[in-house]
């Protein structure tokens, strides 16, 4: 029995022994570990002072390098010439303005594009564009009619008249957009359509000289009147009984065409006839160009009377 408990009791000491050994070798290499991090740590703080010292050193040398060492300022030693007011006072010589040469343009040959230009006075739309339409610029430049300004610039003698007699079904839209009833796309109506009947006269708005007559993709049998100050007119969707030839002269009131149904773009509505007024590549609202052109031969007239 004595024997039995002395084995135990040597058996709970040596265990006891290796627990403490354990402990003590985990303590020691806790103080290694702990030891290692601080003279680490101590070593990485002055290196990176080291570093940053050094790198604050360097931006000083160079802003002192970039600063340049003679600011005086430059004297300028040619004499002054005293015959000159101008150039002894300071002011800069005048110079004549350069004028630029005049420009020689051509006629408008052909339909014009059924695009707004952009101005200061409406946005810029989107439009439907013609299809192998020559642009060639005017004889003359003109002023583009705003919001306020109504009357074209340059007008004729002679009253204009609208081309066909009936209801103004779409009136100009002033390069705001609507909706197409045929394509369904917004876009700006540059014209007036005017109810009519197949077959019906279609006339010319004032004196002038036929410029182009086309089958026009979009529009059909197409007529382009040049009316000689800077002023054009375009009569659409007729049909091919044409009575008139690219070059012949016209009255107010001359009948040029008959109306037809060659507008593919604009076949949704009813018989009408597109009608668009144009100063150059401007497209005008026909019933105002119309009106401005009535009061100015009633002006005429009272003026000569008295």
């Amino acid at each position: 029995m004595k024997q039995s408990a002395s084995k135990t009791k040597k058996g709970k000491i040596q265990h006891l022994s290796f627990y403490l050994v354990m402990l003590l070798c985990m303590a020691m290499v806790s103080v290694a570990c702990w030891f290692a991090y601080s003279q680490t740590k101590n070593q990485l703080i002055m290196e990176l002072d080291s570093a940053v010292n050094s790198a604050g050193d360097v931006k000083v040398m160079e802003m002192e390098t970039a600063i340049p060492r003679n600011t005086s300022p430059v004297i300028d030693t040619e004499p002054e010439d005293e015959t000159d007011p101008e150039i002894r006072s300071g002011a800069r010589p005048r110079t004549e303005p350069e004028t630029e040469p005049e420009l020689e343009t051509e006629a408008v040959a052909g339909i014009h594009p059924l695009q707004t230009a952009p101005t200061e006075a409406q946005p810029f739309t989107q439009s439907v564009a013609i299809i192998d339409a020559p642009e060639t610029a005017p004889e003359t430049e003109f002023q583009e009619l705003t919001e306020t300004q109504t009357e074209p610039a340059f007008h004729s003698t002679e009253p204009a008249c609208y081309p066909l007699d009936g209801e103004i079904l779409e009136s100009f839209s002033n390069g705001e957009l609507v909706k197409s009833a045929t394509t369904g796309v917004w876009q700006s109506h540059n014209g007036i359509d005017i109810a009519g009947t197949l077959g019906d006269a279609v006339c010319a708005m004032n004196a002038g000289i036929v410029e182009n007559i086309e089958n026009h993709p979009l529009w059909g049998v197409t007529i382009t009147i040049d009316h000689q100050n800077g002023i054009y007119s375009r009569y659409c969707n007729l049909n091919t009984g044409i009575t008139v030839n690219a070059g012949d002269k016209v009255e107010a009131g001359t009948v040029i065409g008959a109306l037809g149904d060659t507008a593919d773009i604009e076949s949704a509505m009813e018989t009408h006839l597109h009608f668009e007024v144009l100063r150059g590549e401007v497209y005008l609202d026909p019933i105002a160009y119309i009106q401005s052109t009535e009061n100015t031969a009633n002006t005429t007239t009272a003026d000569n009377a008295d």
